[in-house]
């Protein structure tokens, strides 16, 4: 059983009562996905293109007759990826050594830990030309394409080689998990 204690500005401080006894700050900071203006004014015009596409196919197969199985593949394929990008939404939560990842949408709920104490390295930026050189073999997604926050990188180990998980998130929780690793951060 959990119970909300204090607040600290924008990220909160959770403290956890089991059995009586508290175990010191669970949760450093959490974050929401906030969703920006213009990033949704795009999203919604891409929406409205796919929403064409699907028009045409119909109107295709009725003045045809001819059923197209590739263009009902392709608008299911543009929906699909529309919905993941930016209908579903991420919770981040940071603890002392693990950054938690909340995918929420539609029916599910997902959870995604990454271990900090295996981090390599994070940044305030994820930039494609610098990350594709190094040699990280698997990269998750964690983000929402119309998120107002930046679009950030955190490296760690996994198994044998390096991972990557790239997620949005706000200056304030960047600023708690460099707090946490300094020696991590990279600024460029």
């Amino acid at each position: 059983m959990a119970y909300l204690v204090g607040f600290t500005g924008h990220c909160q401080r959770i403290y956890t009562v089991l059995e009586g006894n508290f175990l010191k700050v669970k949760e450093i900071c959490r974050e929401t996905t906030t969703r920006g203006g213009g990033k949704m004014g795009f999203a919604y015009l891409v929406l409205l293109v796919i929403c064409c596409s699907w028009a045409y196919e119909a109107y295709r197969f009725k003045a045809t007759g001819v059923f197209s199985p590739v263009g009902l593949g392709m608008n299911l394929l543009w929906l699909g990826l529309w919905i993941w990008k930016v209908f579903y939404r991420y919770e981040l939560i940071l603890r002392r050594n693990e950054l938690e990842i909340i995918t929420i949408g539609l029916w599910k709920q997902a959870h995604y830990i990454v271990d900090l104490t295996r981090t390599e390295s994070f940044a305030q930026r994820y930039r494609r030309d610098f990350f594709r050189r190094t040699r990280i073999k698997h990269y998750i997604h964690r983000y929402n394409m119309a998120d107002a926050n930046p679009t950030r990188i955190l490296a760690f180990k996994e198994g044998k080689g390096l991972a990557a998980v790239i997620f949005c998130c706000s200056d304030e929780f960047l600023r708690e998990l460099i707090r946490l690793m300094p020696d991590k951060y990279l600024e460029f």
